[in-house]
């Protein structure tokens, strides 16, 4: 989860590790495929930061809605949307991290078809590489506002971790402090989509499952609409121009080499664990 304490720290001495790494892997033979994703920064006008009750904490989100990404691939760059899956998983603005791009139903234990069923339907309709794209929900209900945008990053934290059973029980709950609600305009956005998305399902969004590559560790798994932009796309999906799938090899040979890197750096005191 992006808290507001953990979101913008940086080991700069990892980051310029992580940067030969891939460097390396990179001019590596054979690993010239290689997709890898930057967060580059939050859609204030799409999230915002709000107060939940996370594994019965209660805490301040450091965002919460569309994340801007940018996905690498033979030297092509392609500039997207997404949003978190995980709550409780860390990923940093600015830093490389080694990317599969997969479908909805490569990730078991989730629920993300129903979540690519809300990204089908309030997002992608507002992206402007397929703005034609037909939604069964009303416009008013696209992702155009923070409230919205925050909304529906609660909806897809509560699907993923509790299945979707409300903001009063489970893992993610609204929060009831008094001094620090759930603003309650997100809240009934949330269970708006939430309602909505019961009993919906679809196999369309991009799931960008990511690995930092200086220690090995997973890095938050991502979820964006489907994007016709000739960029990486899930796995045994034709692309609609010319463009290689992504390696899995290369989180392999990521992993195997991060293993040695990170044995060295525990020594060093410079591993960054995620948030747990």
């Amino acid at each position: 989860m992006w808290t507001a304490n953990r979101i913008m720290k940086r080991n700069s001495s990892l980051i310029r590790d992580s940067g030969r790494l891939l460097a390396g892997l990179l001019l590596f033979g054979g690993l010239s495929s290689a997709t890898t994703i930057i967060a580059t920064g939050a859609d204030w006008n799409r999230g915002a930061n709000i107060w939940i009750d996370a594994n019965g904490t209660n805490e301040q989100t450091y965002f919460a809605g569309v994340i801007f990404i940018t996905l690498n691939q033979d030297g092509q760059q392609y500039n997207r949307e997404s949003l978190c899956v995980d709550l409780f998983t860390d990923i940093y603005l600015g830093q490389t991290y080694g990317s599969t791009v997969v479908s909805p139903n490569d990730v078991p234990g989730k629920d993300l078809n129903r979540v690519s069923w809300l990204l089908d339907n309030t997002l992608l309709p507002t992206e402007p590489s397929d703005p034609s794209t037909p939604s069964v929900l009303p416009q008013s209900d696209w992702v155009t506002n923070s409230a919205q945008g925050a909304g529906l990053q609660l909806a897809i934290w509560d699907i993923v971790h509790d299945g979707g059973d409300g903001f009063s029980s489970g893992l993610v709950q609204a929060s009831t402090d008094p001094n620090n609600p759930t603003d309650p305009t997100v809240l009934s956005w949330a269970q708006t989509y939430e309602a909505a998305s019961l009993g919906q399902s679809s196999n369309d969004a991009y799931i960008y499952s990511n690995v930092d590559v200086g220690n090995g560790q997973p890095a938050q798994m991502l979820a964006g609409p489907e994007f016709l932009d000739g960029g990486p796309m899930p796995l045994g999906i034709e692309s609609p121009s010319p463009a290689p799938e992504p390696s899995t090899f290369l989180l392999a040979g990521i992993a195997l080499i991060a293993v040695s890197q990170f044995l060295r750096k525990r020594a060093r005191g410079q591993f960054v664990r995620p948030i747990e």
